[in-house]
């Protein structure tokens, strides 16, 4: 197995097959929200090697662009520029059409759990963080959603 360097990750070369959550033409869609434009790119594609389809922004204008994306998760780092990110999980969680998709919080704070906890995250990644962890975190959470259209 041969591996790539990234900074901090180490990405597989090797490819999975997402246990079969992309099978036929549709696949799982995940929205990443990462100001730091090296982790979002990183994070972007070990995600669509991985086969899933991605929305990567810095930081949303507006809810509007990531509901009428149907994501099957959303990815939000606690540190985005103009608001904390467990202020707009806690937003994503209140509104229609967004509210049951899961959400993972990613950040360095040394609290992340109490975080992911307070704003009704369904989980949490730690940075800088394993990338197979953060990719199985990703299927287990999809994997529990009706495929988006």
């Amino acid at each position: 197995m041969s591996y790539q360097h990234h900074g901090p990750f180490i990405v597989s070369a090797i490819q999975i097959d997402n246990f079969g959550l992309n099978c036929g033409r549709v696949k799982k869609k995940v929205v990443i929200i990462e100001n730091d434009q090296d982790i979002r790119y990183l994070v972007t594609y070990i995600l669509e090697t991985e086969g899933f389809t991605t929305l990567s922004i810095p930081e949303p204008d507006n809810l509007e662009h990531i509901r009428s994306f149907k994501p099957d998760v959303i990815l939000v780092d606690e540190f985005i520029n103009n608001q904390p990110g467990h202020r707009l999980c806690r937003k994503i969680k209140q509104v229609g059409g967004l509210k049951d998709i899961p959400v993972i919080v990613l950040s360095t704070a040394n609290d992340i759990e109490l975080i992911a906890t307070e704003c009704q995250a369904n989980d949490y990644i730690r940075k800088p963080f394993d990338v197979r962890d953060m990719v199985d975190k990703v299927i287990r959470l999809v994997s529990d959603q009706p495929i988006s259209y």
